[in-house]
């Protein structure tokens, strides 16, 4: 078992409450307690200098300290994103906000895909396929 800093535990992300605004902790509590202790754990390592991959800029913010998730205990994917200054958590294939898991939305569109080839892929970029515009569209409206 993963020991965190005390205060990474149960709803650590208070501890960030100057650094994350009041709508992304809102975001971040549908998240369970473990993947936010393991976001927040991840942006200490990347603002101690152990750094992730970085992704393109933060599309909530626009910022570029950003990483991906492929070294995030718990989560483990480097299709997702993660802001080191807001905390927005982001499919990087699709660019969907993930508000309540990591799971995006548009990989069940993949799976059910008439298109896919043997290897499991259409060949089509998530943010060109059709299918994901348009469940993207009815799901991530613009605010």
């Amino acid at each position: 078992m993963i020991q965190y800093p005390p205060y990474l535990t149960g709803k650590g992300w208070l501890s960030m409450g100057k650094a994350i605004s009041g709508s992304l902790l809102r975001m971040w509590e549908f998240l369970r307690d473990d993947i936010q202790d393991a976001l927040l754990l991840a942006v200490e390592k990347h603002k101690n200098g152990d750094r992730n991959t970085a992704v393109r800029s933060c599309p909530h913010c626009g910022d570029s300290k950003t990483m991906d998730c492929s070294n995030a205990d718990i989560i483990n994917d480097a299709t997702v994103g993660l802001c080191c200054v807001c905390g927005y958590l982001w499919c990087t294939e699709c660019d969907a906000s993930l508000m309540t898991g990591v799971d995006c939305g548009h990989w069940q569109i993949c799976s059910a895909c008439p298109d896919q080839k043997e290897s499991g892929f259409c060949g089509t970029l998530p943010r060109k396929c059709p299918r994901i515009k348009e469940w993207f569209r009815k799901n991530h409206p613009v605010v």
